[in-house]
């Protein structure tokens, strides 16, 4: 039997202009993960509990759009219907966004970040889902997924100076208009990326299910499949409990540093440790398959967060930083890697639909960052409560909270990783290392040897 011959990988410009589209996205996502509850809490009016319960309940909704949406690209057999889910989500996100730091009322407030997510979740589909097609060739899925995160990085650098720049007015009128103008930019910028990554991918093509195998139901195929359970498990701990000292990051400030745009010059530190850091994590992934990564990213994470838990405002605080950007970097870069090696193996072995996975995926860490969201709005809520513990003399609730709870879900995620080993032995390994290379010279030597001798 001919064996398939291994996929090309697509050109480098294809590469970068599908990944660029993370910019824009990065503002947005991050927009809502960093700094809209405390904007709608600070100046929008909005009691922490509300407005903790609309972002959640917006995620949530956005979680199963994204399933809803998969399932029917899936069913019509794909093709153009990525492009133009596209088309009609990006425009609806880049106007709700700005609309949500334009308008005033809580009402009108409240239906712009739903128009928004509602945008967001069509082009999230769409362009997620592409990222099985532009990594095809082996070894490519951990390069686009960091090229990706560069360009995400870069869209957190400028949330992280327009919202330091926004949150150093005094007066809430001024923060007002300072964040709508910087919502009209980062509008502009989401539509803008993610047409452009549409242009650059214009002529791809789904996909095909192995030709020997009829195509399975997807749903049920997934469902069955336990590398793929347990990936939802780390990306569910990864999005809910993970990202949390980012979204405190306005409160964290006000109350170590006394100083709500000390979170501006904190995210842009952390969003330059990850994307100087990249390119390392990016070369590690052509010798490590990405479970070993997302560990060792898991692992650094878990010492800058204990770091900062128990040396809060410390002068070691902006190496914290610097080693919690680099952390983030890797995981994020792994978890890409992973969910693509794994739908493209599911595809290969007769599971049908590219998009199925993806919003399966997209759902998991959506719903998870909602109950992270609103878990968090409950501590805001509860206020400046002190903990009376000998260890932490001083702390509060929240401030202990925002660095404790990362710890926990760095911890959690490390260990199914850690229980992943078997499961993924072989749908994500990538270069052999030194053990396996030295096996293989065993074995061709033995075969030349054997070989000789019959010769003989």
């Amino acid at each position: 039997m001919n064996a398939e011959a291994p996929a090309r990988s697509h050109p480098l410009a294809m590469q970068i202009g599908y990944s660029a589209a993370n910019l824009g996205k990065s503002v947005v996502w991050n927009s809502f993960e960093s700094i809209m509850l405390f904007y709608l809490v600070s100046v929008g009016g909005f009691p922490p509990l509300v407005g903790g319960a609309l972002l959640a309940a917006t995620l949530l909704w956005d979680a199963a759009f994204d399933l809803i949406v998969a399932r029917w690209t899936d069913r019509s057999n794909g093709g153009g219907r990525l492009g133009r889910l596209i088309v009609v989500g990006a425009p609806l996100c880049g106007i709700g966004f700005w609309l949500a730091f334009a308008l005033h009322a809580p009402g009108p407030v409240a239906a712009a970040i739903i128009a928004c997510r509602l945008g967001y979740s069509l082009c999230d589909v769409g362009h997620n889902t592409l990222l099985i097609r532009v990594a095809s060739a082996p070894g490519d899925a951990a390069r686009v997924s960091g090229m990706r995160l560069l360009f995400s990085a870069g869209g957190v650098a400028l949330v992280a100076l327009a919202s330091g720049s926004s949150l150093a007015h005094t007066l809430p009128e001024a923060q007002r208009a300072s964040f709508a103008v910087g919502a009209l930019c980062g509008g502009l910028l989401y539509v803008a990326t993610l047409f452009g990554a549409l242009y650059a991918t214009r002529g791809l093509k789904a996909p095909q299910a192995s030709a020997d195998v009829r195509p399975d139901r997807p749903l049920h195929y997934y469902a069955r499949d336990a590398a793929f359970r347990r990936l939802l498990c780390v990306i569910a701990f990864q999005a809910a409990l993970v990202p949390l000292f980012q979204r405190a990051l306005p409160f964290y400030g006000k109350a170590v540093h006394a100083d709500p745009s000390w979170a501006g010059p904190a995210l842009l530190t952390i969003t330059l440790s990850q994307s100087l850091t990249l390119p390392l994590w990016m070369a590690a992934s052509r010798r490590l398959p990405p479970r070993t990564i997302a560990m060792g990213a898991h692992g650094a994470a878990i010492a800058a967060m204990a770091g900062l838990t128990l040396t809060p405002a410390s002068i070691a605080e902006p190496s914290l930083l610097v080693g919690l950007g680099a952390s983030f970097g890797g995981m994020n870069l792994a978890i890409w890697a992973l969910l693509t090696d794994i739908v493209q193996r599911t595809l290969r072995e007769g599971a049908g639909g590219e998009a199925t996975p993806v919003g399966l995926f997209l759902a998991t860490l959506k719903v998870a960052a909602a109950l992270g969201n609103f878990l968090f709005s409950a501590i805001v809520a509860a206020g400046p409560v002190a903990l009376a513990w000998r260890l932490l003399p001083g702390g509060s609730l929240l401030t202990t909270s925002a660095t404790a709870l990362p710890v926990c879900g760095s911890l959690a995620a490390g260990a199914l990783l850690y229980s992943m080993r078997d499961p993924f032995a072989a749908c994500t390994a990538t270069k052999p290392g030194l053990a396996g290379r030295w096996r293989s010279w065993r074995r061709h030597t033995a075969v030349r040897h054997v070989d000789a001798g019959a010769g003989a």
